[in-house]
């Protein structure tokens, strides 16, 4: 099931070029490959996961800079061409950890939670951005959850129903470490998510936000409330479940 990188027929080994179990090819933070020559990178999909253009073109541009970043340094001096990698270092972090540039970790991408949100195109969508409940536990971090579902959103009621947001946050401080949605337009709404994340915002900052009503952005409030009142938030899920399947109900009896 999946995909994985289709390489099996280029003969990688004969120029010396090494790749994972998989068919992945393997790079190093140059994005450049073990070739006998030293003179072939990669990039994109032929190196595996996540399989997503935007990370692709992130790792052309940083695989291009590296292959011509000697004649770069002498057209614009070693000096500029210093302070101009540390401009980029700076505007590609997440904590401690670079996403695109120069500086690029290819291998960041399939472990790397913060390097850029996941999407699945499929019927529900699926995606997700930063931690997961068992990874923060792994890294020590006491993690709770708050959970919204489609149905508890007027937009969600009324369009779509099935599916549901997760707020994954720090016990200790609020700090949002993670958020996976799965449902209508979760490859849409996980950006909001991201900026989250990266901006270190608590479950208190989203609960002093307001979201416009009819939009699935109100289901990020709904899960702060639940991280803060899990009780409440068993029972809101509860009559909205009960809600939907009152509404099924009337639907099928009345065809």
């Amino acid at each position: 099931m999946g995909r994985k990188p289709n390489t099996s027929q280029l003969n990688l080994q004969a120029a010396g070029i090494k790749s994972d179990s998989y068919g992945g090819i393997e790079v190093d933070s140059e994005l450049k490959s073990t070739a006998t020559g030293g003179n072939v990178y990669a990039a994109g999909d032929v190196l595996g996961r996540p399989f997503l253009a935007s990370t692709g073109m992130a790792q052309g541009f940083a695989a291009i800079e590296n292959m011509f970043k000697e004649d770069r340094i002498k057209e614009e001096g070693e000096d500029e061409d210093e302070d101009e990698a540390s401009t980029d270092d700076d505007a590609c972090k997440v904590g401690e950890l670079c996403m695109t540039g120069e500086k690029f970790d290819p291998k960041s991408l399939a472990s790397n939670p913060f390097a850029f949100p996941i999407g699945v195109w499929s019927s529900p969508e699926a995606s997700y951005y930063g931690l997961s409940t068992q990874q923060c536990k792994e890294m020590g971090i006491d993690a709770g959850e708050g959970v919204a579902l489609y149905a508890e959103c007027l937009r969600g009621l009324v369009f779509s129903p099935n599916g549901l947001l997760k707020l994954v946050f720090d016990k200790s401080n609020g700090r949002i470490m993670g958020v996976h949605i799965c449902g209508d337009d979760a490859c849409e709404l996980i950006h909001y998510g991201m900026e989250l994340v990266k901006a270190e915002r608590t479950i208190d900052d989203v609960l002093s936000n307001l979201y416009s009503a009819v939009t699935f952005h109100e289901m990020y409030r709904i899960a702060a409330m639940a991280a803060v009142d899990e009780a409440g938030a068993r029972k809101r899920r509860a009559a909205a479940g009960r809600a939907v399947a009152s509404r099924n109900a009337s639907g099928s009896a009345k065809e």
